[in-house]
């Protein structure tokens, strides 16, 4: 199996270094990409937005060229959704979607997605009291998670290198937890798309030669929302470095940072009176830009507070189901609320 894991990292990674080369070469040979027009944009020059086409098919090659029927709880359900979900983007990088059509479509891939599976959320872990859900409440919970997911990911795709390198810390946490409990299937995707973000994050980091674009970030959404889902299912996790005693915390500390970043933006935005849905400046990243950091420094300082956060859920595992949730939460909003400050501090966006 190690073997396995190694050859489908390596031939994931080949495949999206070679592939994303040749997507530049033709996107600049006929003049495709991302128009810096809007003022929210970061970019001076028309940037190649097909990055997402070389991840896709790098991690399908590699997982499925590896991957065997030897459990029944397969990932390849998830993935055969976030394929359709993954066109979805790729359409609105050529042709824009109408953000109402979009939430449609990704509800639509939620309800195929749990409908299929059976992988949801059961539990409030005693928030308001709640324990164990109603089917259809739990239908309906699960349901938002998947769609918010989707759109956080694709709403911190805001700067060069941001969302590979999120992406990646994720992937090697949520991988570690799979390989610890025994669920190679989901290690071997969590492996496959490790090698697709380390050869996009090459031509990725700035300055960006190419973008990862819509089918790419909702494609990656998709996924942390379905491993996200899988891994609140597990058992507590006993390995000889470390211990999972609250997987739904772990999830919740991993996805922390695009998550918590939409739901501040959406409230301000709201706040002022605007669509939750109007692009603007008021993401995370956009602040840390204003008060004098370089691209390649806003993008570390927020891994650094992905592992900063990841590391506080942790240790508080201990406190119990509800607290430990509690506990990582008001962390993560503590931590919003002072980028905040620092935003209306320097007279912009908040």
């Amino acid at each position: 199996m190690s073997i396995n894991i190694i050859v489908a990292f390596l031939l994931s990674l080949i495949i999206s270094t070679y592939s994303i080369d040749q997507i530049i070469l033709f996107s600049r040979r006929i003049g495709w990409g991302d128009d810096p027009s809007e003022a929210r944009k970061i970019h001076k020059r028309k940037i190649p937005n097909l990055g997402g086409i070389s991840v896709f098919m790098a991690t399908m090659v590699a997982y499925f060229a590896f991957s065997d029927y030897s459990t029944w709880i397969r990932p390849d359900k998830l993935f055969s959704i976030s394929i359709l979900l993954f066109f979805v983007g790729l359409k609105d990088d050529m042709e824009p979607i109408s953000a109402w059509r979009r939430f449609i479509i990704e509800f639509l891939c939620a309800f195929f997605i749990i409908y299929l599976t059976d992988v949801r959320i059961t539990t409030l872990y005693g928030i308001f009291g709640i324990q164990t859900l109603p089917y259809f409440i739990s239908f309906i919970i699960t349901s938002l998670f998947i769609v918010g997911c989707i759109n956080a990911y694709n709403m911190i795709d805001g700067l060069d290198g941001l969302l590979g390198s999120l992406s990646i810390l994720g992937v090697i946490c949520f991988g570690l937890i799979f390989n610890a409990s025994g669920e190679w299937l989901w290690t071997l995707l969590c492996v496959s798309l490790l090698g697709a973000l380390i050869g996009f994050l090459i031509y990725n980091w700035h300055p960006a030669q190419v973008f990862m674009g819509n089918g790419g970030s909702i494609f990656i959404g998709a996924f942390f929302a379905c491993i996200a889902l899988r891994i609140m299912q597990l058992q507590p996790v006993e390995s000889e470095y470390f211990s999972i005693i609250m997987p739904h915390t772990i999830a919740l500390g991993i996805i922390s940072i695009p998550v918590i970043d939409m739901i501040t933006v959406f409230v301000l935005r709201i706040c002022h009176g605007e669509s939750p849905f109007k692009a603007d400046r008021r993401h995370i990243h956009h602040r840390l830009l204003n008060i004098g950091l370089k691209h390649n420094q806003a993008t570390l300082v927020l891994v650094f507070l992905n592992v900063v956060i990841l590391l506080f859920a942790y240790m508080v595992q201990s406190s119990g189901a509800l607290r430990s949730l509690v506990y990582t939460l008001l962390f993560c909003f503590l931590i919003e609320l002072i980028f905040i400050y620092l935003g209306w501090k320097f007279k912009k966006y908040v």
